[in-house]
């Protein structure tokens, strides 16, 4: 009886909450996407980058050297910005998609609780791999491969434990089961595993995808644009080695996604179909950047710049995608379109000012870096 009680409120509001949203539809999806967007940056930095650091490390060339010590010391500044910027993009998932996010985050609990202690051993692990030994040093590069391996472990996991709670979000109709299945006496013990939906591998394997064209896209640009120019200690013709990297790596990125679009519209899955609408303008968005390293290779360094855009562009219309299969998924339970909302103006201005405000003082801490790379008497790191 406790156990048809608990199971049957999954289904219901949650009684202390108004069905109601403090802010119109279009600022929550606008934010929502836009918070996404600036997160999937430097997360798709970290996530391929880090794989992509160990095996440069390992091959331990002059050019994958001075790449892979590189990269470590910009992760944890990219570690820091990835997170501050996920807030944002949680922040409006509580606000209107309350009943599927804490329904889907109550019935696996113990996982994200897990996301925290993980996090931290990443984090530190990543401070530790950018600042073990100098580019000569084999007691310090081997402290930068083993902590840049337990730093993308961990990260991995982080991923993985996520997208388990947020694919169980649109999946209102294995709520009832979980929780019967999960519980001790009425209580839902948080212990429900989604890993098994046909939706969390091909949402692993296209967060990977986009990861490994970012990751690509900050190779060729830090390579052309943040790399001072003739300073110490930059090898020989590393602009032409990074931006053979970026096409190696961003064509990678593009072969993950069209596997991905491929195993979607073969599999006919519901689940899948709704998640993924229109994807395959993603995959377009990436074969189109991918292109336009092969000409900054051969050609121009501005092509980069327009890659780097693109790729930008591409993000964010997958964040549309995204949004709008998270919208269908959901609405079987709730259709956020037609929420009543309580505007509240006073701290959706307050929100829109400060987020403009950091938003800006990032913007001018990567400009004053560009600057910096253009004039090799004065110290500049990233």
């Amino acid at each position: 009886m406790a156990i048809t009680s608990a199971v049957s409120l999954l289904s219901l509001p949650f009684p202390f909450m108004v069905e109601s949203v403090p802010a119109p539809f279009w600022f929550v999806e606008f934010f929502k996407v836009v918070g996404f967007v600036l997160h999937l940056v430097p997360q798709g930095i970290w996530f391929a980058g880090l794989p992509i650091l160990i095996l440069c490390a390992l091959y331990n060339g002059k050019h994958s050297r001075y790449f892979s010590i590189r990269l470590s010391k910009q992760l944890p500044v990219m570690m820091a910005l990835g997170i501050n910027f996920g807030i944002v993009p949680l922040l409006f998932l509580q606000t209107t998609y309350y009943k599927s996010f804490y329904t889907a985050t109550v019935l696996t609990a113990w996982y994200w609780i897990a996301v925290i202690p993980i996090l931290l051993v990443g984090y530190y692990s990543l401070y530790i791999a950018a600042y073990s030994g100098s580019h000569s040093g084999i007691n310090g590069q081997g402290r930068r491969i083993l902590f840049s391996i337990l730093a993308a472990v961990c990260l991995t996991c982080i991923g993985a434990l996520i997208v388990n709670g947020l694919s169980l979000m649109v999946r209102s109709d294995l709520w009832t089961d979980f929780a019967a299945k999960t519980s001790f006496h009425g209580a839902v013990l948080g212990t429900a595993n989604n890993m098994s939906d046909p939706a969390f591998l091909m949402r692993l394997l296209t967060m990977f995808g986009l990861a490994l064209m970012t990751a690509g896209t900050w190779i060729a640009f830090d390579g052309h644009y943040l790399v001072r120019k003739n300073s110490e200690g930059v090898p020989e013709n590393y602009r032409q080695w990074s931006a053979t990297l970026a096409v190696l790596v961003t064509l990678s990125g593009c072969a993950v996604l069209t596997y991905t679009e491929c195993a979607v519209k073969s599999s006919g899955h519901a689940i899948l179909t709704t998640a993924y609408p229109y994807f395959g303008f993603v995959v377009l968005g990436a074969y189109a950047v991918f292109l336009l390293f092969l000409l900054a290779k051969t050609v121009s360094p501005v092509f980069v710049a327009a890659a780097a855009l693109l790729q930008f562009l591409t993000l964010a219309g997958f964040g549309i995608i995204r949004q709008i299969g998270q919208n269908n998924g959901i609405k079987p339970l709730v259709d956020v379109a037609n929420l009543p909302a309580a505007v509240q103006w006073d701290t959706l201005i307050a929100f829109v000012v400060l987020f403009l405000l950091g938003t800006g003082v990032i913007v001018w801490m990567t400009v004053q870096c560009i600057k910096c790379s253009r004039n090799p008497a004065q110290e500049c790191s990233l």
